[in-house]
């Protein structure tokens, strides 16, 4: 790992035992972590529900450029001198606004199905490979109250099957499931029965009963069950890299496979949203549960970054992405088909496919196998972003709206912070109220992070942490999602001997040094150019851009998002990135969560 990759703030990364989901978002890179604290692997779908082994994509759009970036950088030997561009697209691309010799906005080609499914294809014919992702507007932020982790176990269902994929005989194993929801319904009824103290009847011993039948009724119908049917499809097709992601924001799913097998995956992504079977769904949650223990309450960060979320949040940012245990109990195939029925509709998808395809050929498969599909009865059509604005917003009230993630508490000055040990202490983190990361101000402040933490010439890593000063200190604009109002959040790490108090005043000194001295012309050009390259690299890959384009269409409106917003990049003058960093950074706008040593 290059100097560049260890440096660079780190993004929401998917954490979950077979899915790339963000049930704990990564707060440090490794390379600055002390050994207490290593975060957990990233995993993959691997094991029953989907596919083979894939490092996948990030969910944050801007991530896969970052990514893309760090990986051209790397890829450049310190002795080798500069990065050397090797064509004229390349160049514009690393020098100003990507010209369309670069090869993709030219090629690029859109249309909306009559139910609302958007698609974006992109013709690349340097191999006949293609790479589809399905992009639901969906995510934990939309789960009711007392339902969290819903979006997430959706996203392991998704890879369960059909009535005519997964299934022996679905005739006989309909019953089954059935069956299933009412020894379950009974079994959760008696637990709650026994947790208030109710009579004999529903005491320990039908608890006991009820389970026993339960596991029966599971074993009957798993024998009726083709495990992972859906991705041993795509798989004997060539398809790799089969996984998924879920956070707050969003929910993807992701495959890439040889061009001649695009109507098999459309065949079979279209068959699973419209007819999906929630099978093997009480098995699935308890694999839910161990991924939460193991995520959750086993990490050095775990349960410490549950509470202050908690603490320092009023929206629905502050629910965990895996939900809360005593939530997540209680959820049978009843409620996971109410909120699939309400948010799994044509108008809530975008679809991106790029690769060796023809955008006519394209059009036909949708047509084929979504056209006639209007999704489930009343389902809630949800917004996309909307264009970055001209200028920034004139306060928070404009900037926060009616997803205001200042907690009551904060606002009255009764809770700014929060004390708790940790095995990870001790640290410390400041979390600075920001608007959406897909507003302008969002932009801009992700350029502040990046001029804060974008590498061994930033300044907190070459002012802190190459000086000794601290063992790690770090910024992440979006956190834990982009699209509403959440935190910009600063870590830092003390060095030995160090309290939580002594690297916080260490941040805070140079995040005043930011505001009131501005930022250098070279500072805004180096991000400037990690950016362009970040593009470039993207553009190289079919997965990436796949993502890119998907995923700035739903955040942004357009995909053109991913253009626009290099263009604000390139434009953005040192006197905008402070004003910003100013609004957000002001010291009356921080929580602060001391990481005490455990």
């Amino acid at each position: 790992m290059s100097s560049q990759q260890q440096c660079r703030p780190a993004r929401a990364q998917a954490k979950a035992c077979r899915c790339r989901c963000p049930a704990r978002a990564r707060l440090v890179p490794a390379a600055q972590h002390p050994a207490s604290a290593q975060p957990s692997p990233a995993s993959d779908c691997s094991s029953s529900s989907s596919s083979a082994s894939s490092s996948g994509p990030s969910i944050s759009r801007r991530a896969v450029l970052g990514t893309a970036a760090g990986s051209l950088l790397a890829s450049t030997s310190a002795s080798l001198g500069p990065l050397l561009l090797t064509s004229s697209a390349s160049a514009a691309a690393a020098t100003g606004r990507p010209d369309p010799a670069l090869g993709f906005e030219r090629r690029v080609s859109e249309f909306t199905l009559p139910n609302g499914l958007h698609f974006i294809v992109l013709p690349r014919r340097n191999a006949p490979v293609v790479s589809c992702h399905t992009y639901a507007n969906v995510g934990a932020w939309n789960e009711a109250a007392g339902s969290t982790g819903m979006a997430h176990l959706l996203e392991h269902m998704a890879f369960k099957g059909t009535p005519r994929v997964g299934s022996v005989d679905f005739r006989r194993e309909a019953p089954l499931l059935d069956a299933l929801d009412e020894a379950f319904y009974e079994l959760r009824d008696a637990k709650a029965a026994v947790a208030a103290g109710g009579p004999g009847s529903a005491g320990p011993t039908r608890v006991a009963t009820l389970r026993a039948r339960l596991r029966s009724l599971q074993d009957q119908a798993a024998a009726l069950t083709v495990p992972n049917a859906f991705g041993a499809a795509l798989q004997r097709a060539g398809g790799v890299g089969l996984n998924a992601t879920t956070s707050h924001d969003q929910t993807r799913y992701f495959v890439s496979l040889p061009a001649n097998k695009l109507e098999l995956w459309m065949a079979l992504e279209a068959e699973r949203f419209r007819a999906p079977v929630f099978r093997e769904l009480y098995s699935e949650k308890a694999v839910i549960e161990e991924e939460r223990r193991l995520r959750v309450d086993n990490t050095p960060m775990g349960r410490y970054q549950q509470e202050f979320a908690l603490s320092s949040l009023a929206n629905n940012y502050r629910r965990p992405v895996i939900g809360f245990e005593q939530d997540f109990d209680a959820i049978g195939r009843r409620e996971v088909q109410a909120f699939f029925d309400r948010y799994y509709g044509p108008a809530n998808l975008t679809i991106a496919v790029v690769g060796d395809v023809e955008p006519g050929e394209v059009h036909t498969l949708a047509e084929r196998y979504w056209g006639d599909w209007q999704g489930p009865a009343g389902y809630t059509a949800l917004p996309r972003g909307r264009p970055l604005a001209p200028t920034a917003a004139a306060g928070a009230a404009e900037a926060f709206g009616d997803a205001d993630p200042r907690p009551e508490s904060f606002l009255t000055g009764s809770r700014t912070s929060m004390r708790q040990a940790a095995r990870s202490g001790p640290a410390v983190l400041l979390g600075y109220y920001r608007p959406p990361i897909t507003s302008r101000e969002g932009v801009v402040l992700e350029v502040a992070a990046d001029v804060l933490t974008g590498g061994r010439t930033s300044r907190l890593v070459s002012s802190l942490v190459l000086s000794g000063a601290a063992l790690g200190a770090s910024v992440v604009a979006g956190y834990p999602g982009e699209m509403r109002p959440g935190l910009a959040l600063v870590y830092g790490i003390p060095k030995d001997g160090d309290s939580p108090e002594k690297v916080a005043a260490l941040l805070q000194e140079q995040l005043a040094a930011l505001v009131e001295g501005g930022v250098a012309g070279a500072e805004l050009g180096r991000v400037v150019r990690s950016s362009r390259a970040g593009l470039l690299g993207a553009a190289q890959s079919n997965s990436a851009m796949a993502a890119a384009l998907a995923s700035y269409h739903v955040s942004t409106g357009s995909w053109r998002g991913l253009v626009q917003e290099l263009e604000v990049v390139s434009a953005l003058q040192p006197a905008e990135v402070a004003e910003v960093a100013g609004r957000v950074f002001a010291p009356g706008n921080c929580f602060t969560g001391y990481v005490l040593k455990a």
